[in-house]
Parts: structure tokens; C-alpha cells; sequence
């Protein structure tokens, strides 16, 4: 795999594991802090399950599921390096990987995620999730990656 992508990734679970480890030691589980005038809410929470803490009754079969896919992502990106004008699929893959990587493992060595921040606006259902920086990452890999490939459907249709 080409060094820029893997420096990607170790940047993005470098970046995560200080903050996961500073948010771990710095805040209480019950502790709220408001920031910026309320909207980002700094609070700890362990998540067991995946997202949205689905599953979180079965951590050994997320655990599996997240392993599973942190491998097909990187067998993806590993094929994708070669290609010419996949820039955007590639920095993709490589934030989903990074992330992905960091809050697997959180689950390997933790039991659980650690989830350090919510938004303070929005419907109430958002405003309950609880995510970390990890998870930006995957969000803004998954754009990317959809990005990449309506760019390529655009493209085949002229």
C-alpha cells in the first residue's frame, strides 16, 4: 500500500488515541460539558454496540462484524492504490480505515468505545448520539467514497 495512505491512517489512530485517552481520564461518565455556546456537548459514554449503540447486547458478534469490515476496507484501498484518478476513493477508504481501526480498538483492548461528544442542536433523537472523532472520520470517508463514485457514474454516462 502506498505510504501516504498508511501515514492517513496512523495519523487518523494516533490523533484518536490521545484524545480517547485525554477525554477517558478527564471526564465522568455522568459529566456534561457545554462548548461552544451549547452546541458540541463534551460527554463520556461507553459504547458496547455499533453505531447508535445497535447490538450492544452482542459485543463479541460487533467486534466480529467490525473486523470483517476493516478488512474488506482494507483490501479495498489495497486495490485501489494503483488506480489513477481514485484520489477521492482512496482518501476515503483510508478514513474509514483510520477510524475504523481506532474504535476496533477501543472494543479489542476496552470491551467498549469511547465516545466523547454529542451536538446540542437538531432533533432530539441526534442530539442523544454520543460519537468521537473516529467516527468523523468514517462519515467523511463514506462521503468520499460516494463522491468518487457518482463522479465516475457522471462520467461514464457522457
Amino acid at each position: 500500500m502506498h505510504m501516504l495512505w498508511i501515514t492517513v491512517i496512523a495519523g487518523i489512530f494516533f490523533l484518536e488515541y490521545v484524545i480517547k485517552k485525554y477525554m477517558d481520564r478527564k471526564l465522568a461518565l455522568d459529566e456534561q460539558r457545554p462548548r461552544f455556546g451549547g452546541r458540541i456537548i463534551l460527554k463520556k459514554y461507553y459504547n458496547t454496540g455499533s453505531a447508535g449503540n445497535l447490538m450492544s447486547r452482542s459485543p463479541k458478534a460487533v467486534r466480529c462484524v467490525h473486523t470483517v469490515v476493516l478488512g474488506l476496507t482494507a483490501g479495498m484501498l489495497a486495490a485501489a492504490v494503483p488506480a489513477k484518478h481514485a484520489a477521492a476513493a482512496k482518501m476515503g477508504l483510508s478514513f474509514l480505515a483510520g477510524g475504523g481501526l481506532s474504535n476496533l480498538h477501543d472494543r479489542m483492548t476496552k470491551g467498549h468505545v469511547v465516545d466523547y461528544f454529542s451536538f446540542g442542536f437538531g432533533p432530539q433523537k441526534f442530539r442523544k448520539l454520543v460519537f468521537n472523532t473516529a467516527d468523523l472520520f468514517i462519515f467523511a470517508g463514506v462521503l468520499l467514497c460516494m463522491a468518487h463514485t457518482i463522479g465516475k457514474d457522471l462520467q461514464k454516462n457522457r
